[in-house]
């Protein structure tokens, strides 16, 4: 009998906030790249097969890396640029410009209109939220002037205490600060190798959000919106 939930965490980026592609897309239409959403939807999907492929297998070896972005952007720039049919001698001007805009932590402030309810009605219902997130000392902050620290006990930034998801220690910190044993938390994340992977080696049961359609396939609990996250964490904690 698996032990009650206490504590759901979760992801910042591509979770709890999104970039704002409508800004992005305008500056590389003013450059003469026109971009859509699905552009960068399927970078993402590009970008996410790739980390995976690198990433489980370290995984399985145990040996699992304390840093891990690199293995995500630079697959998601290669595919945008593929998306875009940027000829070669434009793409490293238009990838500074795309690594400029995100690495902008205002870009990271989209949030979806399902989430301050969801978040709010696990919140009631006595759950622990906390965000745990691969950032770079900003992203509590950034979570904070979108409006969703109120609903967060705390957030792990992984600049901050020094490692990167999947790696194990991570996920360890958040469960000391938390005073939950792995087996009474839940991550919620939308790559699956970092996230649910991560989780999985910390003890924690993971969540993949997947609101691109990156993994149609996979074997653990899956939710296209925050709005589905109840009915799963009540699932689990049955």
């Amino acid at each position: 009998m698996s032990s009650k939930v206490r504590a759901v965490f979760l992801d910042a980026g591509y979770t709890l906030l999104f970039p704002r592609l409508d800004g992005l897309g305008l500056e590389l239409a003013n450059l003469g790249f026109a971009a859509s959403v699905e552009d960068f939807q399927e970078a993402e999907r590009v970008a996410k097969k790739k980390i995976d492929e690198v990433l489980w297998p370290l995984l399985r070896a145990g040996q699992i890396p304390r840093n891990s972005s690199r293995f995500y952007w630079q697959p998601y720039l290669e595919a945008l640029m593929d998306r875009l049919k940027a000829p070669a001698e434009a793409r490293p001007g238009l990838t500074r410009k795309v690594v400029e805009i995100f690495e902008d932590i205002r870009t990271w402030s989209r949030v979806l209109p399902e989430t301050p309810p969801a978040l709010e009605s696990l919140r009631s219902k006595g759950y622990l939220l906390a965000a745990i997130s691969n950032s770079d000392g900003r992203i509590e902050a950034e979570i904070g002037r979108a409006g969703l620290g109120e609903y967060l006990g705390f957030v792990i930034d992984s600049t901050i205490v020094g490692v990167e998801k999947p790696h194990p220690e991570i996920f360890e910190i958040a469960l000391r600060r938390a005073n939950v044993a792995p087996e009474e938390a839940l991550y919620v994340g939308d790559i699956y190798a970092v996230d649910v992977g991560g989780a999985q080696l910390a003890g924690l049961r993971g969540i993949l959000y997947d609101r691109v359609g990156a993994y149609p396939q996979a074997d653990c609990p899956r939710i296209a919106s925050l709005a589905e996250l109840g009915n799963i964490v009540a699932q689990l904690d049955s």
